[in-house]
C-alpha cells in the first residue's frame, strides 16, 4: 500500500500542481487587467496551492522512506508535517486577504468595475477545480491518505473562491452600484478558508500528540482478536497515527497451559489477519500472557475460544 500511495498519490498531486500553475497565471493576469480584486485574490490562493502541492509531493516522497538508524519508526510523520505546512499557508493567505478586504471596505475607496473577462476565467476555474476536487477526494479515500485529503480540500476551497469571484464580477456588471461586492467576497473567502485551515492544522496536531483514533476505528482494528482460535481475551489495546498509517499494540491472553510457541503462533495469526484486512496498519505489537485472573483487567475483553 505504501508504494501504491507514493506512486498514485504522487501522480495526483503532480497533476494538481500543473493545473494550479496554469490557473494561477490566468487568474492573476486577467484579474489585474480586468480590475477584479476577487479574481486576483483567487489567483493568490492558487499560488498558495502551488506551494501546498510542492509540500505534499515532498511529504509523500519522504513519508515512505525505509526505516534507518536515526528514524527507527520510519518517516511517516513527514506527511503530517506537510499537512501542517499546507494548513499554515492557507491560514496565512486568509489573514492577508481578510486584512486587505476589510481595510478596503472601511476606507470606502472608489472601486473600479471589473471586466467580464474575469467572469469567464473564474467560471472556467470553478469547473476545473470542482472536477479535480472530486477526483482527488476519491483518490484520498481509496488510498486512506490524510495528506491527499488535505490537498483535495484545498481544491474545493479554490472552487468556492472561484465561484464567489464569478458571482462578484457578474453582479458588479449587472448593477454597478454593487461594485463593492468584490471586497465583501474577499472577506467571506477569508473566513471560510480560515476555518478549513484550522481543521487541517488541528488534525495534524492530534497526530503529533498521539491522540487516539475515533472509537469506531479502534473497534474495527480490534474486532479480529477474539475471532482468532486460541485467543481468550485482550486488554490495553492502543492505536496511534503515524502520518496516514496506524501502529497498534495490545496484551493478548491465551490458555494458561499454552506453551510459548503456541502463544506466539496465536499472536502471529492475529497480527497477520489485522495487517491483511487493514492495509493502513504498518505495525502490530502483541504482548502474550496467560488467561489468569491477575491478567484480566477492567479494560479487557474476553471470549470463549478453545
Amino acid at each position: 500500500m505504501s508504494t501504491t500511495l507514493q506512486r498514485e498519490g504522487g501522480l495526483t498531486v503532480a497533476l494538481s500542481l500543473a493545473v494550479n500553475v496554469v490557473l494561477a497565471a490566468a487568474k492573476l493576469s486577467v484579474g489585474i487587467v480586468a480590475s477584479s480584486q476577487a479574481l486576483v485574490a483567487d489567483g493568490i490562493h492558487s499560488l498558495v496551492d502551488i506551494a501546498s502541492d510542492i509540500a505534499a509531493i515532498i511529504g509523500l516522497k519522504f513519508a515512505h522512506l525505509p526505516k534507518d538508524d536515526d528514524h527507527p519508526y520510519g518517516h511517516h510523520r513527514f506527511s503530517t508535517l506537510a499537512t501542517m505546512l499546507i494548513s499554515a499557508l492557507v491560514l496565512f493567505f486568509c489573514l492577508g486577504l481578510a486584512w486587505q478586504s476589510l481595510t478596503a471596505l472601511v476606507s470606502g475607496a472608489d472601486v473600479t468595475q471589473p471586466g467580464l473577462a474575469a467572469a469567464w476565467v473564474a467560471g472556467g476555474a470553478l469547473l476545473i477545480k470542482e472536477g479535480f476536487y472530486q477526483y482527488a477526494r476519491r483518490q484520498a479515500e481509496r488510498l486512506g491518505s490524510r495528506l491527499l485529503m488535505a490537498n483535495a480540500t484545498d481544491h474545493r476551497a479554490d472552487a468556492i473562491a472561484s465561484l464567489l469571484a464569478l458571482v462578484a464580477v457578474v453582479v458588479a456588471n449587472i448593477n454597478p452600484e454593487w461594485k463593492a461586492l468584490d471586497k465583501v467576497v474577499g472577506l467571506v473567502l477569508a473566513g471560510w478558508l480560515g476555518s478549513e485551515g484550522i481543521k487541517l492544522f488541528k488534525g495534524a496536531c492530534e497526530d503529533l500528540l498521539d491522540t487516539a483514533p475515533a472509537a469506531h476505528v479502534l473497534h474495527d482494528l480490534s474486532e479480529h482478536i477474539l475471532a482468532a482460535p486460541g485467543a481468550k481475551g485482550f486488554h490495553a489495546f492502543r492505536a496511534r497515527r503515524l502520518g496516514d498509517r496506524f501502529e497498534i499494540d495490545f496484551h493478548l491472553q491465551v490458555a494458561e497451559g499454552a506453551t510459548v510457541a503456541e502463544g506466539h503462533a496465536i499472536a502471529g495469526r492475529i497480527k497477520a489477519d489485522i495487517l491483511r484486512s487493514h492495509p493502513e496498519v504498518i505495525s502490530v505489537l502483541v504482548h502474550v500472557e496467560p488467561d489468569a485472573p491477575e491478567h484480566r483487567k477492567q479494560d479487557g475483553h474476553h471470549g470463549f475460544n478453545a
